[in-house]
């Protein structure tokens, strides 16, 4: 499930886009598009990851089994930007899916004009007193003016990846908080490993330590509030704990698409990486495929912690909510395939058994199929009781129209801080100028 950069750029790109795409909705909408169903029926369903194929289709495998008298196909597309193709496939009057994986950080494409409103389906009455039983952070995501769009597949909960065996021949702790974080990866530094990764992507380690320590860019309204009040002093002492890491070469520096390619795998394998800090959905999408003969070299622990009893124990990257839409012709069914994988007990705990990806369900969060499993690749841990005891502090993240301008700014600003060239201060007074400027506040 990774999270791409979500650039200013591409928001302008789509801006003229998004204009007609408005008129055309204007001028097809047909009112309800339900229909009740039976006999073989056709779900289009488009996302970026194959992982979300494999579980639905499964799913939809068991809802054929038991009712006789519908069978469901799944038409399931792979595509790296399934909402910029949304746009672009309804202006040019080409087929649409039926449900939508939207990536969290493309949600403000959308949220633009109220563009979404006439795209997806209000799955708020539909979700009704359900609400109070999952993370609620998780719906914070794809909602708009007090209106859900999305139900969410992962908690997305940050932990820290690593390597014991790095840590304990050199009679070093695995660091429980930030300064011994900071104090650790000094030691390790000194031999050439790194404790962590640096990254220049909005949503990465400056933005999991930023959410984790109490910061929003945003507030509920979508107004920008970084760089205001107690933003700003958390923004200032997240950037001081990634100076002292990089200063003293704790951390390995991966910027852009490199970060998603063999260059943090390779640097697993020979040791000159002892972990990273990353969500749960890194487990199964990236870390084991990218390390598969190191099974067993790997454990889980908690994200560090502040020195603040009101700070979060831990924060979020990322996530992907599944939305249906107003050119689906089979909504109602759509919504059954999307309660039953994603609102049961059942199909919580039979997602993360499928694919890994923690269940935003409290009751989930506490079943002994999430925290009791052993995983042979983390030398029998119990990884699941480790997300679990964290799993009620994830903080929320509010989404803006001008997030995509906020998320271009912060990543274009992480290199130069990184690399020395500008100062703290300097860092949050340019990404909150540029945003300003690029989306018009």
């Amino acid at each position: 499930m990774k999270e791409k950069r979500v650039h200013a750029r591409r928001r302008r790109l789509l801006a003229p886009i998004l204009i007609v795409f408005t008129i055309v909705l204007f001028l097809s909408a047909c009112g309800d598009r339900s229909t009740e169903v039976e006999g073989e029926v056709t779900i289009r369903m488009w996302t970026h990851d194959a992982l979300y194929v494999q579980f639905f289709q499964k799913r939809i495998d068991a809802m054929n089994a038991s009712n006789p008298d519908l069978t469901i196909v799944l038409d399931a597309q792979e595509m790296p930007d399934p909402i910029v193709s949304f746009v672009s496939a309804t202006v040019a009057g080409e087929q649409l899916p039926d449900f939508i994986g939207v990536e969290q950080g493309d949600f403000p494409i959308l949220m633009e004009d109220g563009v979404v409103e006439d795209v997806l389906v209000d799955l708020t009455d539909r979700i009704g007193d359900r609400f109070s039983d999952f993370v609620e952070g998780r719906w914070a995501l794809y909602t708009y003016n007090d209106r859900i769009y999305g139900v969410e597949s992962a908690l997305s909960a940050v932990a820290y990846y690593h390597q014991p065996e790095i840590f304990e021949s050199r009679g070093l702790s695995v660091p429980t908080t930030w300064n011994e974080f900071v104090d650790v990866g000094e030691v390790l530094g000194a031999e050439g490993v790194s404790i962590g990764v640096a990254d220049n992507m909005a949503d990465g380690l400056f933005g999991m330590m930023y959410l984790q320590r109490g910061g929003q860019f945003f507030d509920e309204n979508g107004e920008l509030v970084f760089g205001q009040g107690d933003n700003r002093r958390y923004a200032k002492e997240v950037l001081e704990i990634i100076r002292s890491l990089v200063d003293s070469g704790a951390l390995y520096i991966v910027y852009g698409d490199e970060f998603w390619g063999s260059t943090i795998p390779t640097a697993f394998s020979q040791g000159r990486l002892a972990g990273i800090i990353m969500p749960d959905w890194y487990n199964t999408s990236l870390l084991q495929p990218g390390v598969e003969d190191m099974a067993g070299q790997w454990r889980l622990a908690p994200m560090p912690l502040w020195d603040d009893p009101d700070a979060h124990t831990t924060s979020v990257w990322g996530g992907t909510g599944f939305a249906i839409t107003q050119a689906s012709d089979h909504q109602d069914l759509v919504w059954e395939i999307l309660e039953d994988g994603y609102l049961t007990l059942d199909g919580q705990l039979d997602r993360y058994a499928t694919i890994g990806f923690f269940p935003t369900m409290y009751e989930a969060l506490e079943h002994p199929d999430v925290v009791d499993v052993e995983h042979e690749f983390y030398g029998g841990q119990r990884i699941g009781r480790v997300i679990s005891d964290v799993a009620l502090d994830t903080p929320p993240l509010w989404q803006s129209p001008a997030r995509a301008s906020f998320n271009s700014a912060l990543g274009d600003m992480l290199a130069p801080f990184i690399d020395g060239d500008i100062d703290a201060e300097t860092f949050i007074d340019r990404v909150v100028e540029i945003t300003e400027a690029d989306a018009g506040l």
